[in-house]
């Protein structure tokens, strides 16, 4: 383990090294593997070795094998084995090492604040490691073998004696054990420890395609690997390892797109973004009422509000999503229960979009941050160089982005399902009327007859930001698009600057801002191309969309 790389736990790294050497001496990786999402093996062998009897050990006779598992606890197994012909004496030394970094430290945050940081300590169960936080929590990394070392060194060391005869093997079990304890913390944790067990999923599915099935079989496993429960409630983090947290957009899409498996993840999710529903004007946390949240943490930073993300608000999406997402659980479902459950904070996020999102009164839902610490751009591309102009240049805020307008619009059509379905005519003929009234403005502002394409964004002013982008291919899978400019749009998006091959690049070949390999200005992502090709088969492009798989 190095650099920031490490076992994270609640957004601190628990444990930063884990290093393996005999007779003082690294070894030589012959192969290291991810075999499944929770197990990982790395194969090793000896260099040549001058060995405390002052006898030389040819390299590549013994081999060691690290096995790692991850559940509820991190197990790992060390196998030494003497392939040689003459028996080896050798010690075998594990020594760990960790600062209970904070994830925002790592990913290059100033240090802030710092508790006290005890020194290794041996107990009856093991190494322990041990940090107390500024935030008064106090975080511990326990680490138990079997057998029990030969020697403990010096700090955090295990030390094994190990004499091999012509091809025995001995065998070492590690087991890390990780705690957050205190007040003032969300407490997350995995939703399953067992291989195969897709708790989220109540369908199986299976296809005469042998691949295909492949394929579902490991998209299945990422998704367990990111399904984690607060309080009962399961939700979908947003990557690992430095998005393991509740991430208003992200989780709420995920949710959205694996309804047909699992529907509960969806109801859950709903539940868990509704909690923490804005409730009033947060500058620093560009929280505002009725808004949804962007993103939570209960990292040492957090919990001392150093940073913003206590919840996080700077999202512009993730609001309409969260409408969107209940009117597709209620399809799927049936379930008016959770809709009538809901009804306030769908209510509360209407009035946001028509009385808090329009900053600068144009109609269109913008974002601007008023954090110290927040995010420049806040719709899905959320770096700070991914939404310019043609000439490279950042486009002005507040931004009205395009694909987030028709987010709205079918919320707002969402929504009016939704009352229609529960009796309300009234309310839900008011919301076709506002939708109606969005789209006539959305082909006025964002349609740009020159390029025969949408605006990337509107900025200050309502200047158009006439980027060539995905964010207008996102466009189509809300139905805002005019059908008379859907064939253009489609066309663009196929066309050889935009699609590579791999998929539709986040920005076109020939933009002043391009980079494949940048975050997301040129990239291609593949959650951005599965809307996409969601919204292309919607306007009946069905062989455009295939061409994206």
């Amino acid at each position: 383990m190095n650099g920031s790389h490490g076992l994270y736990f609640h957004d601190t790294r628990f444990l930063e090294r884990a290093t393996l050497r005999i007779d003082g001496q690294p070894l030589t990786v012959l192969l290291s593997s991810a075999v499944e999402d929770d197990r990982s093996v790395c194969e090793l062998t000896n260099p040549d070795l001058e060995l405390a009897d002052g006898t030389v050990l040819p390299k590549e006779r013994l081999s060691i094998r690290r096995e790692r598992a991850l559940g509820r606890k991190v197990v790992e197994t060390i196998e030494v084995r003497n392939f040689g012909p003459e028996p080896v004496g050798c010690r075998l030394d594990l020594e760990f090492a960790t600062s209970f970094d904070d994830m925002f430290v790592i990913r290059g945050a100033a240090v802030g604040k710092r508790g006290k940081l005890h020194r290794p300590g041996w107990t009856t169960g093991g190494l322990l490691l041990r940090y107390d936080g500024a935030d008064k929590r106090k975080r511990t990394t326990l680490i138990g073998f079997v057998p029990p070392p030969s020697a403990k060194g010096h700090g955090a060391v295990a030390t094994y004696k190990l004499a091999l005869e012509a091809g025995e093997r001995a065998t070492v079990r590690i087991t890390i054990s990780l705690e957050d304890r205190g007040p003032g913390a969300l407490e997350t944790k995995p939703v399953s420890s067992r291989r195969g067990e897709a708790s989220f999923a109540t369908v199986s599915v299976k296809s005469d395609n042998e691949l295909f099935d492949q394929v579902l079989a490991r998209s299945f496993e990422d998704l367990r690997m990111l399904a984690t429960r607060e309080r009962g409630e399961t939700f979908f983090a947003a990557g690992v390892p430095w998005f393991v947290c509740l991430f208003g957009r992200d989780s709420l899409v995920t949710a959205l797109q694996t309804l047909a498996y699992d529907a509960r993840v969806a109801a859950d999710t709903l539940l868990l973004v509704a909690k923490y529903q804005g409730r009033r004007h947060d500058e620093w946390r560009d929280e505002e009422p009725g808004k949804i949240l962007h993103e939570l943490r209960v990292d040492e930073k957090a919990n001392l509000n150093e940073v913003p993300q206590t919840p996080y608000y700077g999202t512009i999406d993730a609001t309409p999503l969260f409408i969107c997402l209940l009117a597709e659980y209620v399809r799927w479902t049936g379930d008016l229960a959770l809709f009538h459950k809901l009804r306030g904070n769908l209510e509360r996020a209407l009035r946001w979009i028509d009385d808090v999102a329009d900053h600068d009164g144009d109609g269109f839902v913008d974002y601007e941050s008023r954090s110290s610490k927040g995010l420049a751009n806040q719709g899905w591309k959320d770096s700070g160089n991914a939404i310019t102009n043609q000439d490279g240049s950042p486009v002005v805020p507040p931004v009205a982005l395009v694909e987030v307008q028709g987010a709205v619009y079918r919320a707002k059509l969402d929504a009016a399902w939704l009352h229609r379905l529960a009796g309300d005519a009234a309310r839900a003929r008011e919301l076709e009327r506002a939708a109606e009234t969005l789209r006539t403005r959305f082909q006025r502002a964002y349609w740009l007859p020159r390029r025969r394409f949408l605006a990337v964004a509107l900025q200050q002013g309502g200047r158009p930001a006439a980027s060539l982008a995905s964010n207008q291919g996102q466009a189509l899978w809300s139905g805002i698009v005019d059908p008379k400019h859907a064939d253009a749009v489609a066309k663009r998006l196929l066309s050889t600057p935009m699609f590579s091959g791999w998929g539709i690049r986040t920005l076109a070949v020939g933009e002043a801002a391009f980079n494949p390999i940048d975050y997301q200005v040129g990239a291609v992502w593949p959650h951005d191309n599965s809307l996409i090709a969601a919204g292309l088969k919607r306007y009946g492009f069905e062989q455009e969309a295939l061409r994206l798989f």
